[in-house]
């Protein structure tokens, strides 16, 4: 917005400017003019930040040209608007070779054929500079105050857009990860294309990111054919970057109301209580356009110790909401007691699910969110992968099943498919007395154990997970290997001398695997 820019070719305008002339430099015109300082010095790189227009007598540049290439370099370097030498006793004329520069750069050189004040054309250019940016603030004031009124009233994304464009006549792009970019104003199909086949990194955009619970959700982002953006243009992106990101939210908060209000019929769902067909009524009801797809359950678990928060749940579902949208899943989710159960659909079938949850559990543990979640003793599941939304009940039941696990057991994993073991073990406790089973084998161990309070058992568990290595086992165990060795020659005299061959290895696997998930309590 040229209004709120001070440019080269502006300060031409300028009473004390009629007769001066552009020597070279004549395509760097445009160039903005932030600041006018007067220089009598030839190195400079202590006095400029960039964007200033240099005035000057010359009197330090007529020793020779060596400094005044010097001078010139540096203004250059500095991204100065321009140099305005006055000639007179000091210089008459600007050297060939300096010109060459300045138009190889496009960086222009006025002259003053005669004397000017050079206090005059400072106060003058800084008044209009302080002037823009008084009008720039204000406008700006201006435009926020209209968003945050637009908001009360309820406007939607067009008309935020709308109001942009107002502002700025500019292209507007506004894209929200895995959906189709929103132009306006609209363009042509041809048009359309030809903007996005763009590189996105090319000087023409200027892009806005926008975050939602730390998630880049979105871009805003503005086209400009000569790639040259203001610095009202950028302000006003940013403005309304937040505004589109206060909206969204507004809407997210909206969505998790109507889930509140669905919490029975999702309920009745995962308590396969209701036919295929008024599954997919519902669905339907929320996603037209809805197809055939997988589905997987998901649960975060608070812990009934902590006292939480009800802003904290709010803001845990909706992060995570917002998570599995951007990875395309449709999620419907409800509260259970201390479980908050989300049912995800995906278009992907089971495998292209499996990998795409790997994908947002390998980057989760990093995020401020999850660490702070997990300080607090949050606990998550994901349960089996179903092809059938009518299979939605199966993932959910194993999703309950996974959490109990991780809950028992320092488990690597709390993704069901990775826990089969500890699953077949969960399963076998529902129908014996594993207890027994377990003390059939174990019970030596244990008993020495606490008869001694030594640590056989853990030993034993170490040993066989270092696959027998004596070194690796002690280094795991923090003690010396005579004292491993005394340990392994009791563990022989309680469980025989052939424990760690075949069979016996394998059952004793099992059973430490199933004595560390039964609760002694039990």
């Amino acid at each position: 917005m040229s209004q709120f820019q001070l440019k080269v070719l502006h300060v031409l305008d300028n009473k004390y400017f009629q007769n001066a002339e552009v020597v070279a430099g004549h395509e760097g015109l445009l160039r903005i003019v932030k600041w006018a300082h007067v220089l009598e010095i030839v190195h400079v790189d202590n006095f400029l930040v960039g964007e200033e227009l240099v005035l000057t007598t010359g009197i330090s540049l007529q020793h020779g040209i060596e400094d005044f290439m010097t001078f010139i370099e540096s203004l250059i370097e500095k991204n100065c608007a321009a140099l305005c030498i006055e000639y007179g006793s000091s210089i008459q004329a600007v050297p060939e070779a300096i010109l060459a520069i300045a138009n190889r750069h496009q960086f222009p050189i006025i002259v003053f054929h005669e004397a000017v004040p050079f206090v005059r054309i400072t106060q003058d250019l800084h008044s209009q500079i302080i002037n823009q940016q008084y009008l720039m603030v204000s406008t700006l004031e201006s435009y926020s105050q209209t968003l945050n009124k637009n908001t009360v009233l309820g406007q939607n994304t067009e008309d935020i857009l709308q109001n942009m464009y107002i502002e700025l006549k500019t292209q507007i792009m506004f894209s929200i990860k895995g959906r189709e970019p929103v132009l306006y104003p609209n363009m042509t199909k041809s048009k359309r294309q030809q903007l996005l086949a763009l590189n996105k990194y090319a000087q023409q955009f200027k892009h806005e990111p926008i975050y939602i619970f730390d998630q880049h959700y979105a871009d805003l982002t503005l086209f400009r054919e000569d790639g040259l953006f203001s610095e009202f243009e950028l302000l006003i992106l940013d403005r309304t970057a937040t505004a589109l990101a206060q909206l969204l939210m507004r809407e997210f908060y909206i969505e998790e109301k109507k889930n509140i209000e669905d919490a029975s019929i999702l309920a009745d769902w995962i308590d396969q209580k209701l036919s295929k067909e008024e599954i997919y009524k519902f669905i339907v009801s929320h996603y037209t356009n809805f197809s055939q797809s997988s589905g997987v359950v998901f649960i975060l678990a608070t812990p009934s110790t902590v006292m939480k928060a009800q802003e904290d749940i709010v803001y845990s579902k909706l992060y995570y909401r917002n998570l599995f949208e951007q990875h395309g899943f449709i999620p419907f989710l409800f509260e259970r007691k201390s479980y908050v159960i989300f049912i995800l659909l995906h278009a992907k079938d089971c495998r292209a699910i499996r990998e795409i949850l790997n994908s947002i559990f390998t980057s989760l543990p990093k995020t401020e969110f999850y660490k702070k979640q997990q300080t607090q003793e949050f606990q998550i599941a994901v349960g089996k992968v179903v092809a059938d939304v009518q299979d939605i009940f199966k993932s959910y039941q194993t999703a309950l099943e996974t959490l109990y696990i991780c809950r028992k057991v320092q488990a690597s994993s709390f993704f069901y498919d990775d826990l089969h073991l500890y699953h077949l073990i969960y399963k076998l406790q529902m129908q014996v007395n594993l207890k027994e089973v377990i003390n059939d084998y174990l019970q030596p161990v244990i008993e020495y154990d606490e008869k001694y309070n030594s640590k056989l058992l853990e030993t034993l568990q170490v040993y066989l997970q270092s696959n027998g290595s004596k070194q690796q086992t002690a280094n795991q165990l923090f003690i010396v290997r005579q004292t491993l060795y005394h340990r392994l020659k009791k563990l022989e005299s309680l469980l025989g001398e052939n424990f760690m061959k075949g069979h016996n290895r394998i059952t004793l696997e099992f059973m430490l695997l199933a004595n560390s998930l039964i609760d002694d309590k039990s």
